[in-house]
């Protein structure tokens, strides 16, 4: 009798539990069915559904330390020995200081990785770190295509990784640093929009000329940088309509907002703070709903913006947070982050409301939201997977 010879994993791994399950749900699903799949995320609300996908192997990653080297070297080795552990044919790894840890580790071991990067966060906006930033870039470059090959011994492998982006920004950026990046990177729009959201049926009476309230939405971690404090001013500003906000106190970063006060402006009878929702433009009924994006955080592809269009939502949303996918012709853009700017397009789009010129974005955004199916993207996704493997 032949001995059954095990079938090695797949890592999937990124700096949360809350993103893998929430992002990459359906790619776990559907990787599943043929392989094995290990997930390697800290510990957070989302583990416990996260280990019903898949086994999952907890791994401290302390974001509040980004810039501490002893911090980075301890979740660097943690990780060593996990991969040991593991001993996987490929890992596939999400945002920026995770995708450092697992080309330096997947080099080290000679496993063939996908670092996809959700966007380049605070630190590729941040001047005073630029060389830094630069650094970080070159290292991943670096030991995505090298590998060891004996204690002493290293060559070149461009085969043995692949980059994924999901804007055309960031990737300039990379290979701005990296010539080579090129042949070996690949735009892939966001994770994609889950099937219920085109499957929800949409009430026709939203925003229209006779809308007496709105009910202004804002969907992110309570980041400074995501725009939770441009929102609040604004809420003071339109106290006539409802401001509602779904996210999460983020304490691992150093942008959270302060939490005393945040409570103390939510007292305010316009404002309402529902916490962390999974998918709460999908899961709750608003009469008159408009989404507000204030992020200048670096994100690769908001995924509430394509929610709301796929679900007929208006959307007014920061420059950066466009990525140069999004135009006028789909949403309401504001050019500067100053609170000015945000408090002009809004009076904007009252005015593009009452005279009925809304409903032409809404219908443009709802036709372009059908290109970003989560399936689409999962499939385009796994075709990486399969030429590496």
């Amino acid at each position: 009798m032949s001995k059954y010879i095990p079938q090695r994993p797949i890592i999937i791994t990124a700096n949360s539990s809350h993103y893998l399950l929430h992002y990459r749900k359906l790619l776990i699903k559907n990787l599943k069915k043929k392989n094995n799949i290990v997930t390697i995320s800290p510990k957070d609300f989302a583990t416990e559904e996260l280990s019903k996908l898949s086994l999952n192997l907890p791994w401290r990653i302390d974001r509040s330390k980004d810039r501490n080297l002893s911090s980075f070297l301890i979740s660097l080795l943690r990780m060593l020995f996990l991969v040991r552990a593991v001993k996987p044919k490929l890992i596939h790894s999400h945002t920026l200081r995770t995708n450092l840890i697992i080309a330096i580790v997947s080099s080290f071991y000679s496993i063939p990785c996908i670092l996809s990067f959700t966007g380049l966060g605070l630190l590729s906006k941040d001047n005073s770190s630029s060389l830094l930033f630069r650094i970080v870039l070159k290292t991943i470059m670096f030991f995505s295509i090298y590998e060891r090959k004996g204690i002493f011994s290293w060559q070149k492998s461009l085969n043995r990784s692949r980059f994924i982006f999901q804007n055309k920004n960031d990737k300039s950026i990379f290979i701005s640093s990296n010539k080579k990046a090129e042949v070996l990177s690949k735009i892939i729009y966001g994770s994609g929009i889950p099937e219920e959201y085109f499957l929800k049926r949409r009430n026709k009476s939203k925003c229209t000329k006779s809308t007496p309230k709105l009910q202004f939405i804002y969907c992110a971690r309570l980041l400074v940088s995501k725009g939770i404090k441009t929102f609040m001013e604004l809420a003071q500003s339109f106290p006539e309509h409802d401001f509602i906000i779904f996210g999460e106190f983020d304490y691992s970063s150093k942008d959270c907002i302060n939490k005393k006060r945040f409570l103390d402006l939510c007292k305010n009878e316009n404002i309402t703070f529902k916490g962390h929702q999974n998918n709460p433009l999908l899961k709750n009924k608003f009469q008159n709903p408009v989404l507000i994006v204030p992020s200048y955080y670096g994100e690769g592809l908001p995924r509430a913006i394509l929610e709301a269009f796929s679900l007929k939502i208006p959307v007014i949303c920061s420059k950066q947070a466009t990525i140069n996918l999004f135009t006028k012709k789909e949403l309401y853009i504001v050019n500067k982050k100053d609170y000015s700017f945000y408090y002009s397009t809004i009076k904007d789009f009252l005015i593009d409301l009452k005279y009925g010129r809304v409903k032409k974005k809404i219908n443009k955004a709802f036709r372009l939201s059908k290109n970003f199916s989560e399936e689409k993207i999962v499939i385009q996704t796994q075709k990486l997977y399969y030429q590496l493997l």
